[in-house]
């Protein structure tokens, strides 16, 4: 029997990675600036295209969302989400770099949002109950 309350729940935190993920398609250029910015400063820059990389994060990110709202393989799904998560949280949302204090307030609640995120993910993951 399904648990409506796990079946929600992977719904809604499945949501948020289809949201993203379509935005990242749509719309890679935040994402690739902020990569463009991480390719320089950490030497990458043999690595493919920004835009390449944030659109196949964002498919990705649509994929794992739609396998884990649906419940298909949803401890494998949510292991993903949180290891897709991770750059994001560090490179797009790196609080501690910026000098501007209300956008540094923004980022720092972005950040320890997606660790929350992250958190559940992670319970998700560790799920030994089916369904």
């Amino acid at each position: 029997m399904v648990n409506p309350a796990k079946a929600l729940g992977r719904l809604l935190l499945g949501s948020l990675f289809v949201t993203s993920g379509l935005n990242q398609l749509k719309d890679p250029t935040y994402g690739a600036a902020k990569t463009d910015e991480l390719k320089e400063r950490y030497g990458l820059a043999g690595l493919p295209e920004s835009s390449a990389l944030v659109k196949a994060n964002g498919a990705a990110m649509i994929a794992g969302g739609v396998t884990l709202a649906l419940g298909i393989k949803p401890r494998t799904s949510a292991a993903v989400l949180a290891a897709l998560l991770q750059p994001t949280t560090l490179a797009g949302h790196a609080f501690w770099t910026i000098d501007d204090p209300q956008r540094a307030f923004a980022e720092r609640n972005n950040f320890f949002a997606n660790l929350a995120v992250t958190g559940g993910l992670l319970i998700a993951a560790a799920d030994s109950k089916k369904k």
